[in-house]
């Protein structure tokens, strides 16, 4: 990550060249394909990546609910539109969220995963690898996730 002094998230912890790097990927992704599919994705990745300690509800409530919208895309395969509405219904049914942790590190693969994509198809590509690989880091709580969404869309 570029090591540079600058602004970060209020509640997302990530080092402030990391934080700038996914604004750049972000405003790169804009200019160069809209709003692709795998916005909500490389949104999901990056949130679920940096997870707070969880003294703040509301870092609590972001890795949770990034984790159900990786969920809702890698496993359910739904379209970011369904996601995000899927995503919604989870926090109208949770006036709380426990702490989750990871046992492992963030993942091989990181917002720099995404830099240098050549056209829309690496991006997605490279998007997916990185959600998976993030997916994957959280493992341990899967079944929790997984019985959260599926609950929603009661």
């Amino acid at each position: 990550m570029p090591d540079v002094a600058g602004p970060v998230h209020k509640y997302v912890p990530s080092a402030p060249g990391c934080w700038q790097l996914f604004g750049q990927i972000q405003a790169d992704e804009a200019l160069r394909f809209g709003y692709p599919r795998v916005h909500r994705l490389v949104v999901d990745a990056y949130m679920a990546q940096h997870p707070g300690d969880g003294h703040d509800r509301r870092d609590r409530q972001s890795v949770f609910v990034h984790l159900a919208g990786l969920y809702a895309v890698l496993e359910q395969q739904m379209d970011p539109a369904q996601a995000t509405n899927v995503l919604r219904r989870v926090l109208r049914h949770h006036d709380e969220f426990t702490v989750l942790a990871r046992d492992e590190g963030p993942g091989e693969l990181n917002v720099t995963h995404l830099v240098g994509a050549r056209d829309l198809a690496d991006y997605e590509n490279r998007a997916v690898a990185w959600g998976r690989g993030v997916w994957q880091a959280w493992a341990q709580h899967h079944e929790l996730i997984r019985r959260a969404v599926i609950s929603a869309l009661r």
